[in-house]
């Protein structure tokens, strides 16, 4: 199979996944509040891009908003702070860039396997988790096989346990290649959210590209501090 097809597959079992698990909790009414996704104030090392926005992904993030409407439980990520990761290297457990004692290595091997490189990701399509809005897409190839040379690397040093930190029990890469555009302090997306998706899992949103950073920054990539 290849690599579209088998993403598209993977992309649509987790919705379909996640459309059942709305049916439990909906039935059984285990709607609990209150959910905590990563330390707000921590930072974590990671890499991806910051591309510019077409208008299908401007609208859609506009589209979001409207139906939050200032709910308290929600964030939805803006214009400014959007990004695709490339390959997320630690969990949010820093506090400030001097907290990192490795940098100098990181930086060393992020520069000798994927600076200069680009990301391209296409096909862009909504993926829904529990009480998550994804925005996940096809990358090209070279992308793939960078990732992989970058996520071997990092398991053959010093970076490994921060890295099956990042992805407990994952032996290869990551399958999804995407953004959170949504995150609710929930166990479910709220309804018009819920619905929203429904009426357009099928739609399609461009494709993005940009240069591909290494970054220490807060979850949603508010103000990243650009490594390399």
């Amino acid at each position: 199979m290849d690599n579209d097809n088998y993403l598209q597959n993977i992309y649509t079992n987790r919705s379909q996944e996640t459309i059942h698990e709305w049916l439990l909790e909906l039935e059984n009414q285990f709607n609990e509040k209150d959910v905590v996704f990563y330390p707000e104030k921590l930072l974590a090392l990671t890499s991806g891009i910051q591309p510019e926005l077409n208008p299908k992904i401007k609208a859609l993030l506009s589209d979001v908003k409207l139906l939050i409407d200032n709910d308290p439980l929600a964030e939805v990520m803006s214009e400014e702070n959007f990004h695709m990761t490339f390959l997320a290297i630690t969990q949010s457990i820093y506090e400030a860039y001097n907290d990192i004692s490795e940098v100098a290595d990181l930086t060393e091997r992020f520069s000798l396997s994927i600076r200069n490189n680009e990301l391209k990701v296409k096909e862009l399509q909504l993926v829904a988790l529990p009480n998550q809005l994804l925005l996940a897409g096809t990358p090209d190839s070279n992308s793939v096989n960078l990732r992989k040379i970058f996520w071997d690397d990092l398991m053959s040093s010093d970076w490994q346990l921060k890295l099956q930190d990042r992805y407990p029990g994952e032996a290869l890469p990551p399958d999804f290649w995407h953004t959170t555009i949504l995150r609710y302090k929930s166990k479910i997306l709220p309804p018009l959210i819920r619905e929203y998706f429904l009426s357009h899992s099928e739609k399609r949103y461009g494709e993005i590209e940009g240069k591909i950073k290494l970054v220490l920054t807060r979850y949603d990539w508010d103000k990243p501090l650009n490594i390399i």
